[in-house]
């Protein structure tokens, strides 16, 4: 009877105890952090989308530097040659560096997360229009085209930091104001999909009319704070 109750509690034991967790060490999702100090051509590729003029795009003084032409509207970006499959919290300083020669512009600049084709891209801007200054912004995009969500949120600061989660498949938007992180946007539709980063500039826009002007942005210090699963594609 003692042999029976003893295996009965070890039945019970193993059924009730939590399921083992499969994230990622902090170490495995931090190797593919980055400060950007020398390239990493096996981390990150540049593509140029969208432009007449060729964009520059360069590691160059310790952070990675993103350029438009002067008279062309432009896309340019690097992506990573990662993904992320599961919850991901990842973030980066940026700096808009000619801030003050930009009054009549539009651009956006900053973190995306896009599913491996394309389907999706969750867009996590600042951005400039003549009228509205710096602010941050989110859309949500289908196939690089259709928007599906879009929101605005006044103001942003010429330097920053940004940052974007996954949890449970629903994303958000964060950046650092005054030291603490604020929630800027959380989006609607959630995504369980492999994901990759990309760090974007767009100049022209797709609304209005702004001038289109030589934009740099500098994205330093990318951080992978954690995350479910990262893997090389």
């Amino acid at each position: 009877m003692g042999k029976i109750l003893v295996s009965a509690l070890a039945v019970l034991i193993i059924a009730c105890s939590p399921a083992p967790s499969f994230a990622a060490s902090s170490g495995e999702c931090a190797k593919y952090s980055d400060s950007f100090d020398t390239y990493h051509p096996e981390k990150w590729q540049e593509v140029l989308l969208y432009s007449l003029a060729k964009a520059d795009f360069a590691i160059e003084d310790g952070h990675l530097m993103l350029k438009s032409p002067k008279n062309e509207p432009c896309e340019v970006q690097v992506y990573s040659l990662f993904t992320f499959a599961g919850d991901l919290d990842v973030q980066a300083d940026y700096n808009v560096a000619n801030e003050a020669e930009l009054g009549a512009c539009r651009f956006n600049a900053g973190i995306v997360l896009q599913t491996l084709g394309d389907e999706r891209s969750y867009k996590c801007y600042v951005a400039m229009t003549p009228s509205k200054g710096l602010f941050y912004r989110s859309r949500l995009d289908q196939f690089g085209e259709k928007s599906l969500e879009i929101f605005k949120e006044d103001p942003a600061p010429p330097k920053g930091t940004l940052r974007v989660t996954r949890q449970d498949g629903y994303i958000r938007f964060l950046a650092l104001i005054k030291d603490q992180w604020v929630k800027i946007y959380e989006f609607k539709q959630p995504c369980t999909e492999k994901l990759r980063i990309r760090f974007k500039l767009q100049t022209g826009g797709d609304e209005g009319k702004g001038q289109t002007c030589p934009v740099q942005v500098n994205f330093d210090n990318f951080l992978v704070n954690s995350c479910s699963q990262i893997t090389e594609e």
